[in-house]
């Protein structure tokens, strides 16, 4: 159990098997807004390796419960039929960074850079606050990066996980600001200040296309060729994926691939920084 700050308030985390005693660390108040049984928590929390809970407190922003052993060590894809492999490193760091972030939404609402979020907001936020933090902490971007690749092949492998493609975001983020820029933020809100007003947000419609063209793309379901298929969309999907294709199977394979799907563009790499 550790108490993380979240700007002004705190945020309680605590390991599920310590859950019970975690609870009971809560103020009356806080708890009132919390299911009453230890079987909500796990039934919540499912297979999952984290979970946040937001409450309403003058001091406490919400709870945070981590399952360590349901988060993955590896994250894994088939690329032209072959299956290319990921190790993720300090995933529980990553995990709680990427929670932590969640409870900064509403401080980003108070302060009006935020109007009503969507579930899709609250993802890139999270993770622009891992980036953020990767950047404070550590001096270096590559956790940023690695959940950059880690939700690229989510859905290289599954559509279902647009939900959590960041991509779009993470991209324009790791383009803007080196590592020395992020890290002389004194807050992440200071840094979403600086950031927001320029971001290019995807609308939905523009999401579902993405999405379309990467299930095409990576399926291997597919079977009917159809090179031209969203081809106005496979400039900026060869950009946001190269990264990761040149982490996975090296720079020239990964040019080799871009120019056999017709998505070569100018990309950001992790060469950058």
């Amino acid at each position: 159990m550790a108490w993380s700050d979240i700007g002004s308030k705190q945020a309680l985390v605590c390991e599920a098997a310590q859950l019970e005693y975690c609870l009971a660390s809560l103020p009356i108040t806080v708890r009132k807004q919390l299911p009453s049984h230890l079987s909500s928590y796990h039934q919540a929390i499912g297979h999952r390796g984290a979970m946040v809970i937001p409450v309403s407190d003058p001091n406490i922003s919400g709870l945070i419960l981590l399952s360590p052993e349901r988060i993955p060590k590896i994250s894994l894809v088939t690329l032209a039929g072959k299956v290319e492999s990921l190790t993720l490193t300090q995933t529980d760091k990553m995990t709680l960074w990427h929670e932590l972030g969640h409870l900064h939404v509403k401080a980003l609402e108070e302060l009006g850079l935020l109007k009503e979020t969507s579930a899709y907001q609250h993802e890139w936020i999270a993770d622009c606050y891992l980036t953020w933090r990767a950047a404070k902490e550590e001096l270096s971007v590559d956790l940023a990066w690695q959940q950059y690749h880690r939700r690229n092949m989510s859905v290289m492998k599954d559509v279902s996980f647009m939900s959590h493609w960041t991509v779009p975001v993470l991209s324009q983020l790791l383009s803007r600001y080196k590592v020395k820029d992020l890290a002389q933020f004194d807050t992440f809100e200071a840094l979403m200040s600086d950031f927001l007003p320029d971001l290019v947000e995807k609308d939905q419609d523009t999401l579902d296309e993405f999405s379309s063209l990467i299930h095409r793309t990576f399926s291997t379901r597919t079977s009917q060729s159809l090179p031209n298929y969203m081809y106005w969309r496979k400039p900026a999907l060869g950009h946001y994926v190269e990264p990761t294709l040149v982490k996975l199977l090296g720079k020239k394979e990964a040019s080799l691939w871009l120019q056999q799907q017709s998505m070569l563009a100018n990309s950001v790499t992790e060469t950058s920084f």
